[in-house]
């Protein structure tokens, strides 16, 4: 049944459902339709973006009324384009029997979402929109939420209207703002990317066993997740993990790092931020924040998977929401890192006019404070850093690998577990060892006689209890020797751009 897609824009909440090959006619006639859809939703999308500067030029008389005449004559045009299109539509799949085959199972399933109905759902790919919720908060739950933000919502805009510098950074961050930081969240590129993401849901779904599932957020969102189960798989049964995947800004779970968690052979949870692909919402930070703990109370809960076997693994930007849980959830079996900074504003500032460089950070640290080190530090379980050291996005300057901000987010993880390990000395060598990779960082722990195994055993990696006494009255030379055994235990590099696909054996050095 898992054949053919056809695309429905977010914007219409129309029933969508699979076609086989030999439905040639219609199949093509409902991709027409469903393309002119969607190319009005982006016009009209790229429209309401531009409509400060087109109410500008209308006020200078750059648009003259007889343009304007004509652009109604030209919009009436379309809308009965638009309209004829719905039609033919609707008329196509109300004689399809498949169709309407898909519409009652579509129907049976809401009015009871049995296993077996369920099962026969999962059969076709539609609009997700129409998709059954599998996971919710209680009402309780939500009624609380509610009530919280309401009196949240109003200390805000107490605060906005005290500082006008507060309320220009709220204007800009909820307008273009959030689409620089995370611009899969755009519909331009959703769009762009339709083809790729529509085949790699296919293959996770055909290939792997991968089921879809809907998520509903406390705060009234929905998260598109996708599940592949390996508890019952003879290679990792007796000790079955569950990885949930956290992509970066412009990632999305159908063609993301949920590749290299696969191939681990544990069970893999992946997800799209609020408003990438077909999650609602706006990835605000309260709204991701409430997606992701959705998504592991959702495995908590539904999928039955204690915290002591979750593994946390967030790319990019993705590591903010997986420290985020990390904190929530301290028993989660550990936390992986790919690529991930340890704050957003080093980043932002360099990317913006400088003029705008207090305006900038302000701005970042008010409504957009995406601090990874800081909640990073409050989880006491394993971590694995990955560096990529020719990242070209999370280093300042991608031929230098000392400016990448991993070194910053591994020297804040250590100084905060180890303070003891911690002196003008020793500090300097870690950042030497820090500002080189590969075979120059064996030569520093030759330098040091660094022995990794005879570190190993002074440093018991079970005891959870940070901050340790761990080089309390010790020497600078052996505070040395076992910062740098620890900061080769806690970070790998990978000698890659910030988007090459992961290698599964990374994962290898903490699952």
């Amino acid at each position: 049944m898992f054949t053919d897609y056809i695309f429905t824009p977010k914007l219409y909440k129309v029933y969508t459902g699979i076609r086989r090959n030999d439905d040639y006619v219609q199949l093509w006639q409902e991709k027409v339709a469903d393309r002119i859809l969607m190319t009005t939703y982006i016009v009209s999308q790229v429209a309401t973006y531009l409509s400060p500067a087109l109410l500008y030029m209308y006020g200078k008389c750059l648009l003259s009324p007889d343009f304007v005449n004509k652009l109604f004559f030209r919009g009436s045009i379309l809308g009965l384009t638009l309209m004829t299109t719905f039609i033919l539509r609707s008329y196509g799949r109300a004689i399809n029997p498949k169709y309407k085959a898909f519409h009652k199972d579509l129907i049976n399933a809401k009015l009871d979402y049995s296993t077996d109905n369920k099962k026969k759902l999962h059969s076709y790919d539609f609009d997700f929109s129409a998709w059954p919720v599998d996971f919710s908060w209680t009402s309780d739950e939500e009624e609380s939420y509610k009530t919280n933000l309401t009196s949240n919502n109003y200390k805000m805009s107490l605060k906005l209207l005290s500082s006008p510098s507060r309320l220009i950074g709220f204007i800009a961050v909820h307008t273009f703002g959030i689409s620089l930081i995370y611009p899969g969240s755009t519909s331009l590129l959703f769009y762009l990317m339709d083809q790729n993401l529509q085949k790699g849901r296919r293959a996770l779904i055909t290939s792997f066993g991968g089921v879809r599932y809907k998520l509903k957020t406390i705060d009234g969102n929905f998260v598109d997740s996708m599940f592949i189960d390996k508890r019952q798989s003879n290679i990792n049964s007796l000790n079955p993990k569950l990885i949930i995947c956290t992509e970066g800004n412009a990632g999305f779970y159908e063609a993301g790092i949920m590749s290299s968690a696969i191939e681990t052979h544990h069970s893999v949870l992946g997800w799209n931020h609020p408003g990438f692909g077909y999650s609602t919402g706006v990835p605000y930070i309260e709204q991701e924040q409430n997606a992701a703990e959705t998504v592991i109370e959702f495995a908590i809960k539904h999928l039955k998977f204690s915290p002591k076997n979750i593994i946390l693994y967030g790319w990019s930007i993705g590591g903010f929401a997986s420290t985020y849980l990390a904190k929530k959830f301290p028993d989660v079996h550990a936390v992986i890192l790919d690529a991930t900074f340890d704050d957003l504003t080093p980043l932002a500032i360099p990317r913006m006019p400088s003029f705008a460089e207090k305006l900038v950070e302000l701005t970042v640290k008010e409504f957009t404070n995406l601090n990874v080190a800081e909640n990073l530090v409050q989880y006491p379980g394993p971590v694995l850093l990955i560096r990529r050291s020719s990242d070209e996005i999370i280093a300042l300057d991608p031929q230098n690998v000392a400016t990448n901000r991993a070194n910053y987010l591994l020297e804040l993880l250590l100084e905060r577990r180890f303070p003891k390990l911690f002196s003008n000395e020793s500090r300097s060598v870690l950042w030497v060892w820090l500002s080189t990779s590969g075979e120059q960082q064996n030569q520093l722990h030759l330098q040091y006689d660094v022995d990794l195994n005879t570190q190993s055993k002074l440093f018991s990696s079970s005891n959870r209890n940070y901050p340790l006494n761990l080089g309390d009255g010790w020497k600078d030379q052996e505070k040395i020797k076992m910062l740098l055994y620890l900061a080769d235990y806690y970070m790998k590099d990978y000698n890659s751009t910030h988007c090459t696909p992961l290698p599964t054996r990374y994962l290898g050095y903490i699952i």
